[in-house]
């Protein structure tokens, strides 16, 4: 049985005298989701340690332990100022209806 199979068309190049895989040149994953960031503190986010609070953003479902809940991350009422201002927007909105 004949095998007519280029390596070199399948991710493979030849170099002294034997084939070596071509590594990729793309990422392992999409830039998105390689910069998502969240913690896994268990102490509530008091310290800088806290990659979220190092970074300036809240922190979130996908965090650790922490999960918003018992957080002191002061970044956490920014999402918190976001949806009163929301909630004020349609209170006027309705006012002008």
């Amino acid at each position: 049985m004949a095998n007519d199979t280029n390596p070199t068309d399948w991710g493979w190049k030849e170099g002294s005298h034997q084939f070596i895989p071509i590594m990729t040149e793309k990422n392992a994953a999409p830039d998105e989701l390689l910069h998502v960031i969240h913690c896994n503190c268990s102490a509530g986010c008091k310290c800088s340690r806290c990659s979220c609070r190092h970074y300036g953003l809240p922190c979130t479902a996908a965090c650790g332990p922490c999960q918003t809940e018992n957080c002191d991350n002061p970044n956490n009422t920014q999402e918190i100022d976001i949806k009163e201002e929301e909630e004020d927007d349609e209170d006027t909105d309705n006012l002008t209806s």
